[in-house]
């Protein structure tokens, strides 16, 4: 055989490669990728609705399903040459991912799903703290890192329970209770209930001092004065103050040295302005502590 047949042989054996590529299928024969899709997709998805996967869940699986076999495919191109259609279909659905999906979605149920399914307060009986690795860590028992945190919601719940009874028959007690225990307005409670601030602060500050001994590990938070809830950028029951002050000069005076290292001296010009001044400072300071409450520094 001359060279040139040789040649021309060799030229009539290649042919060119297709615009698009296909794939051999032992259930419709040579097919593109776009038309297995097609054929497989809405078996793919009504067989995992099966798992418990819904909503966009199952298009998401689908195309994870569909890209994965793709992939095996650019490198094994023969891989469905044997295989019938449902074999194919389960090709793709081992490895969507579905499964991992449905994991996640029992493991992490929303609050507002669990209420929704089981009517029951999540508020009340949630049990928070485990949103993140850290705070698992952190729990004492590492083989149920959520039995930590119950137990304490349950010591929680029994030591109110036993406040909220010594206090039955006390209603500044149940007040303060409620003030301590809830993100409720203190003034405006006990303003609602007609009782006067220093008995109900009394009974907060008793409350605490209990909690500390059926609790071991609460610690109060210290009550923080005016001027440092002042000095932290809380300035709205000030300016109500300076309002009530507006049309007395000695008495904003009198205020500015309150709430500044200003001394009297600076703002007066004889003893009886200095009088007025010192008598304004008493009265400004009660209803600055008035204005702020102390009940809301817990």
């Amino acid at each position: 055989m001359s060279e040139s047949t040789f040649r021309s042989k060799i030229r009539s054996q290649i042919k060119p490669f297709p615009k698009i590529a296909t794939y051999p299928t032992g259930w419709g024969g040579a097919m593109t990728f776009d038309a297995i899709a097609e054929r497989i997709g809405p078996l793919m998805a009504k067989k995992i609705t099966r798992f418990g996967v819904f909503g966009q869940d199952i298009p998401d699986s689908v195309q994870t399903g569909l890209m994965k076999l793709w992939l095996k495919l650019t490198d094994e191109p023969e891989l469905l040459a044997c295989d019938a259609l449902t074999r194919t279909v389960w090709r793709a659905i081992a490895v969507c991912s579905c499964m991992v999906i449905v994991d996640k979605q029992e493991r992490y149920n929303f609050f507002a799903d669990i209420q929704a399914n089981t009517g029951m307060d999540v508020d009340e009986y949630g049990v928070h703290g485990d949103d993140s690795r850290l705070q698992l860590w952190d729990a004492k028992e590492r083989w149920a890192g959520f039995a930590t945190r119950i137990d304490v919601q349950f010591d929680i719940e029994r030591a109110i329970t036993t406040i909220a009874q010594h206090y039955a028959d006390d209603i500044t007690g149940l007040v303060a209770l409620y003030i301590l225990t809830t993100d409720a307005k203190p003034l405006q409670t006990i303003n609602a209930h007609n009782l006067p601030q220093s008995s109900v602060y009394a009974r907060l500050d008793q409350i605490q001092e209990r909690l500390q001994t059926l609790l071991a590990e609460y610690k109060p938070e210290k009550r923080r004065t005016w001027r440092e809830r002042f000095d932290n950028g809380e300035i709205a029951p000030y300016l109500e103050v300076v309002t009530h002050y507006e049309d007395r000069p000695l008495a904003l005076a009198a205020l500015y040295t309150l709430s500044t290292q200003a001394k009297v001296r600076h703002f007066v010009t004889c003893e009886n302005e200095r009088r007025t001044v010192t008598r304004y400072r008493r009265a400004a300071l009660k209803r600055l502590e008035t204005a702020y409450g102390r009940a809301v520094s817990f």
